[in-house]
């Protein structure tokens, strides 16, 4: 083995699995660390579920807030250097730059999103709560597929990761083709969605927005919905009671659980809970509960 091929060893910490096509991967972290210096012979893209971190590429710094994704290019050092909230909760997908072209067609290049040569290539994306689903849906496909041997098995990856793409290079445009007005409003709806994930477990009303932002409160709905899809009180309902599923799964008792999701009142959360997971929080608790 030559110097160089020692020296690709060493660094290239991480591989793929045993296929060498990709890697869909999960994780959710408490604390402030980060991780080493890094780099891999293959794309890794880094998507902000929850809380803000700072990543570095190259000699670039950049701020992943909730609903952004990063591109990181083949043999490109990068490094987590510090999760600015306890709590983060992110996915990510690293796959081998021969997919795009497998999956690609005459008609269209889904490597587009990724060329650094062009003058529209963006590394970090913002995206909408419904790009977020739609990715974060499939996403939970491929996580699915790579850890079962289900049948047709080959054939719903390369769906999926198609699928995934597709998307990925319709978000990529959308930030190209942002208007100054569209930024503004996108703008101001993400520094609403990180505070409310900061906030979640106070109460927060369309009021308390409007003294934060210093935007009416009509205004703050009309944006949030247009990007989000619904208004803002549904997505801190849905907010609160996805951060009290995790609770319940690591054993906290449901009561305090109530408290720590922005719940004054037990009742109304036991029947929100109810009502979106189909059992009561106590069942739940029992039923899906870490050991």
């Amino acid at each position: 083995m030559s110097h160089k091929d020692e020296m690709m060893l060493k660094l290239d910490t991480i591989s793929l699995n045993q296929h060498g096509r990709y890697v869909a991967w999960h994780k959710i972290s408490d604390g402030h660390f980060g991780n080493e210096l890094h780099y891999h012979d293959h794309y890794e893209l880094f998507f902000s579920l929850s809380g803000n971190m700072l990543y570095t590429i190259g000699d670039c710094t950049y701020k992943l807030d909730v609903g952004s994704l990063l591109i990181i290019e083949p043999f490109e050092f990068h490094k987590l250097n510090e999760q600015l909230d306890g709590h983060a909760e992110r996915i990510g997908l690293r796959f081998n730059s021969e997919i795009l072209n497998e999956l690609s067609t005459e008609g269209f290049d889904l490597g587009q999103c990724f060329d650094m040569t062009s003058s529209h290539f963006k590394r970090l994306l913002q995206l909408s709560e419904v790009q977020k689903r739609e990715l974060h849906y499939i996403w939970q496909g491929l996580l699915k597929e790579q850890d079962h041997n289900y049948i047709g098995k080959p054939l719903n990856e390369n769906a999926l990761l198609t699928q995934f793409f597709v998307i990925l290079n319709r978000v990529a445009e959308d930030n190209r083709m942002m208007d100054p007005h569209q930024y503004y409003g996108s703008e101001l709806v993400r520094q609403i969605l990180d505070y409310m994930e900061m906030n979640f477990s106070k109460p927060i009303s369309l009021e308390d927005l409007e003294n934060k932002f210093y935007v009416s409160r009509y205004k703050i709905t009309e944006q949030f919905t247009k990007l989000v899809g619904y208004p803002p009180y549904k997505y801190l309902l849905q907010k609160r009671l996805q951060h009290a599923q995790y609770l319940l799964e690591n054993g906290e008792n449901p009561q305090q659980v109530a408290s720590l999701c922005g719940f004054t009142d037990y009742s109304n959360f036991y029947r929100r809970f109810k009502t979106t997971y189909g059992c009561s929080p106590r069942n739940y608790l029992n039923n899906h509960s870490r050991p």
